[in-house]
């Protein structure tokens, strides 16, 4: 009986060691092509990303289909570049939203939800302000940064009041218990993700809008009997158009051109910056 026992017990542990081998070689390709999914599934996302900024970039001066066909290093890059920031950025935003308003259950006060606050509408100032260039008044910023601290100034005189207590305690788990619910809804990966795409892709649209309106520095080509613009590049090939620099206007007459440049006859390329940014001539097509 005891010999059985044994050998019953040797068999029952050989196989739970199989098994857990098993289990280890079959996680491991398993993460390894859940990567790779990832990682073609971003590549392609930034592809089009780079497409969609250079449609709209090129879309402020009139260009339709003109070199819209290739995209360009640049782009590509550039659409890395700013998806790895909104990337981290995000991710940045969840931690800190997450730290401060996890023990909002057991908070008597209003400050982790304020300053939550305070941080998100300062964030969007930036955005607006140095992404794309919306002149925001001041009166804007005394009224949202006047309410946020008047609303803490009187969280901390009246928090000594039970009254006071009972209502910000309200408040703190109502918020506490929205955010938990849509931290554990089994949806909220899936909704994150495509806010996340959705959001991206809706940025780029409008960045490279944008950009394109409010840019200031381009390079000229001397021309007569008007000089030349350089509105867009790729390997070998500039898109130019005629520039008035006076009037700070662009006329849509674009042409594409070769890159080459020899010792003979050298392209010469000119640094100047436009206050203000050009506008685009507006003709009958427009």
């Amino acid at each position: 009986m005891q010999k059985n026992y044994k050998r019953t017990k040797r068999r029952t542990k050989g196989r739970t060691l199989n098994n857990r081998v098993r289990k280890k070689k079959v996680v491991f390709p398993t993460l390894l092509t859940d990567a790779s999914v990832i990682v073609v599934v971003l590549t392609g996302f930034t592809y089009l990303l780079g497409f969609v900024f250079k449609n709209n970039y090129l879309g402020y001066y009139g260009v339709e289909e003109l070199i819209k066909d290739n995209i360009g290093s640049y782009y590509i890059a550039f659409a890395y570049y700013i998806m790895f920031l909104i990337i981290i950025a995000c991710c940045c935003f969840y931690i800190f939203l997450s730290f401060m308003l996890s023990p909002l259950k057991e908070e008597k006060k209003l400050y982790r939800p304020m300053f939550s606050i305070l941080l998100l509408v300062t964030t969007t100032f930036v955005v607006l302000g140095y992404m794309f260039k919306v002149q925001i008044t001041d009166l804007t910023y005394i009224l949202t940064y006047g309410s946020i601290f008047t609303i803490v100034i009187l969280d901390s005189l009246l928090s000594k009041f039970s009254w006071h207590k009972k209502i910000v305690s309200r408040i703190n788990q109502r918020i506490a218990s929205f955010v938990t619910t849509i931290k554990c809804h089994k949806y909220f990966k899936f909704f994150a993700l495509m806010f996340f795409l959705v959001g991206t892709f809706y940025f780029f649209e409008k960045y490279g809008q944008s950009l394109a309106s409010h840019q200031e520095d381009y390079l000229i080509i001397e021309n007569k009997p008007k000089d030349l613009v350089v509105i867009d590049h790729t390997k070998d090939k500039l898109l130019i158009a005629p520039v008035d620099e006076k009037k700070k206007v662009i006329t849509p007459d674009y042409r594409i051109i070769e890159s080459k440049s020899t010792m003979d006859k050298p392209l010469v390329l000119k640094s100047k910056t436009f206050k203000g940014g050009l506008t685009v001539k507006k003709t009958d097509n427009n």
